[in-house]
């Protein structure tokens, strides 16, 4: 007997712990344990046996991702469905994609990665997405939405040739399904005639509820039961015919058609060439093995739309799925490294006692505050989020401005094309988008805002590092590709006072504004007063603290990390200044042209590729300059992208641009220089 799934608020059982039954008795895995021991054991399984692996391995996920942290939500959906996929097709030479990649977890553990589990999404462990890195059966490292079935069609039209291709598979979430490139795959894939099939992982839910006429048009098919139960007694009487009802139910395929094109109406995947099945239930193992089978003989590309529930086996599934999305990790693996007790820090070059830093409110949450407080303001402002109203925190909002808040889904691109339409009608829109994610939009970025000059303000989450998610969800691009477009404002505020203040400058000016924040905790109990901060006007810096040999120029986020590097250098009489550039378009140059003459290293820090981000603007506007005798070092992430780590921290760390890094700098620099 199965142990039952762990409680919300228990504590949660180690990956390599056994659970019990009612006699206290152990209970393993021996089935996984089997498929482990020989990857042809699944295949060869008695048929009838499926549902137990299904048990087994939803069972161990509960365990394992409660344990490490993880998504956990979307892989308990899917256990039947992967059981059913590595079933029918052999992936050591079939082809499988999964969108997105967050629900590869049963994949995994499928294909002889379950003791990694323990590492799940850690410093060195294994990955959160498919990673080819990890296993042959893992095409590619994936973490943006919609893109599957594009990957599966190139990978279909590559081995079409063959005499004897093998099968290539994408599996899609409908929240993915309604991503534009989706569509523009389906429509190429279905003219085309490839042979590829499609699993439509239909749960209602990406991390939060599915949104668009896509997602209404796939809940009237999945509350449709007639249709199910329709289909499912003509398939049962006419295979109870003897001797005839293979034959029967063949010739019978047109009758079904019409009952289904009765009932649901409009088909559009087969106005796109696309050969529609189901809906499945996508938790009947039996029939996605059959329905899987029958796919796989059939010419052009097949859709099969199977219904799945996010989270299944969790208590919480049933009544809140958007909680059991992801697991946090335990507070064990993420503690968030000791800061010192108090800063001194000088504003605008004024003087003041002992700074306290502490952890506070999230970038996030001090973002939906400023931008709550806007709206309450001004009537012109609205929010737009592509999907993702938790993440970016606009949940509440959403609730409170109902009429101001867009939830475009997965459409990127749509999303700040429809900011711009807003904006040239006299609105005030805010496009409220993790940093990796506006990379989608880029084009509509630069065409329709950027060249337009229209008052759309991008506020950025997620711009830096990110821990857990590693380098598909890193946001370490944006001052590069939106530096380069003329008409825009980039800043990035230290705490939670400047974001507020940004968000209102973002909202004045007459262009494009980007404003990057990133994952994590603001400083806490801020001492420095508004009315003591410099006024929030593009290309004006502050000065934080005055020094003499050396000086910090830094952006954003990691202000902290520079005034923590300063103070232990002070402890060791190095008196090193530090400047809060608050804007990389445009820079302060007056100020930058001083720092260069007065002292003789000038450091950049930022959470952003070193190539084409702050450091850069500031090497090209000191490039321009005369007088200066300073020596300028970039402090920023190297050139290759960087692995996921147990928490952003070590990240900081591995590229040296927290404040042991910037410490380290100072002191080689200065050593070298005596010599």
């Amino acid at each position: 007997m199965s142990a039952p799934p762990p409680s919300p608020g228990s504590n949660p059982v180690p990956a390599d712990s056994p659970a019990l039954d009612d006699d206290g008795a152990a209970v393993g895995y021996p089935l996984l344990d089997l498929i482990e021991s020989s990857p042809d054991a699944l295949r060869e399984l008695e048929r009838e046996r499926l549902p137990e692996v299904c048990d087994e391995l939803r069972r161990f996920l509960l365990e394992a991702v409660l344990s490490t942290g993880g998504h956990l939500g979307s892989n308990l959906g899917v256990v039947e469905l992967t059981v059913a996929l590595h079933r029918v097709f052999d992936f050591r030479r079939d082809r499988v994609v999964y969108d997105t990649s967050h629900q590869a977890y049963p994949h995994k553990v499928l294909t002889g990665r379950r003791h990694l589990f323990p590492t799940l999404r850690q410093t060195g462990g294994m990955c959160g997405f498919t990673n080819p890195e990890e296993s042959e059966q893992d095409l590619f490292h994936l973490g943006h939405a919609g893109t599957s079935i594009s990957l599966a069609t190139g990978l279909a039209r590559a081995t079409a040739h063959e005499p004897d291709p093998p099968s290539v598979v994408a599996v899609i979430g409908d929240s993915s399904l309604g991503a534009g490139v989706a569509f523009e795959a389906l429509n190429d894939a279905g003219s085309a005639g490839e042979k590829l099939i499609v699993v439509l992982n239909d749960n209602e839910w990406s991390i939060s509820r599915s949104v668009g006429s896509l997602g209404r048009y796939l809940s009237r098919i999945r509350s449709n039961r007639t249709l199910q139960r329709a289909q499912q007694e003509i398939h049962n009487l006419i295979a109870s015919i003897p001797l005839i009802g293979d034959r029967v139910e063949r010739t019978l395929d047109q009758v079904r058609e019409v009952l289904r094109h009765s009932i649901v109406a409009g088909h559009v995947f087969e106005e796109l060439g696309v050969t529609y099945v189901g809906p499945l239930d996508g938790h009947d193992v039996d029939q996605l093995v059959s329905r899987l089978e029958a796919a796989r003989e059939l010419d052009g590309v097949v859709l099969l739309h199977t219904l799945t529930q996010k989270g299944k086996g969790h208590p919480d599934a049933p009544t809140h799925p958007e909680r059991v999305h992801a697991a946090k990790p335990p507070k064990s693996i993420t503690a968030p490294r000791a800061t010192p007790e108090s800063i001194k820090v000088q504003p605008s070059g004024g003087c003041l006692e002992g700074t306290t830093v502490e952890a506070g409110i999230s970038h996030t949450e001090a973002f939906a505050s400023a931008l709550a407080a806007e709206v309450e303001r001004d009537p012109r402002v609205h929010a737009i989020v592509a999907g993702m109203p938790s993440g970016t925190g606009l949940v509440q909002f959403a609730e409170r401005f109902p009429a101001r808040f867009h939830d475009v889904g997965i459409t990127e691109q749509h999303g700040v094309a429809m900011a711009a339409g807003m904006a040239k009608a006299g609105l005030r829109p805010v496009v409220a988008i993790y940093s990796t994610f506006l990379q989608r939009a880029y084009d509509q970025v630069f065409q329709e805002v950027a060249l337009q000059n229209l008052p759309v303000v991008f506020a950025m989450d997620r711009a830096g590092l990110v821990g857990q998610d590693g380098p598909t969800h890193n946001g370490v691009f944006d001052i590069a590709y939106l530096r380069t477009l003329p008409n825009f404002t980039l800043c990035a505020p230290r705490d939670a006072t400047d974001a507020r203040r940004m968000l209102e400058l973002g909202l004045r000016l007459d262009g494009p504004t980007g404003i990057r924040y990133p994952r994590g905790s603001c400083p806490g109990r801020e001492r420095v007063h508004e009315s003591e901060r410099a006024a929030m006007v593009p290309g004006l810096a502050e000065v934080l603290l005055e020094g003499e040999d050396v000086v910090i120029w830094a952006y954003g986020a990691l202000v902290p990390e520079a005034i923590l590097a300063a103070e232990r250098l002070r402890e060791r009489g190095i008196l090193v200044g530090v400047v809060d550039a608050r804007f990389a378009k445009p820079l302060d140059e007056e100020r930058l042209a001083k720092d260069l003459r007065s002292h003789r290293l000038l450091i950049t820090l930022e959470e952003h590729q070193r190539a084409g981000g702050f450091g850069s603007a500031v090497l090209e506007s000191a490039s321009r300059m005369r007088g200066a005798r300073a020596q300028i070092r970039v402090l920023g992430i190297p050139d290759r992208f960087q692995d996921h780590c147990t928490r952003r921290e070590e990240q900081l760390a591995r590229c040296g641009i927290d404040a042991d890094g910037v410490e380290r700098t100072v002191v080689q620099f200065l050593e070298r220089s005596r010599v």
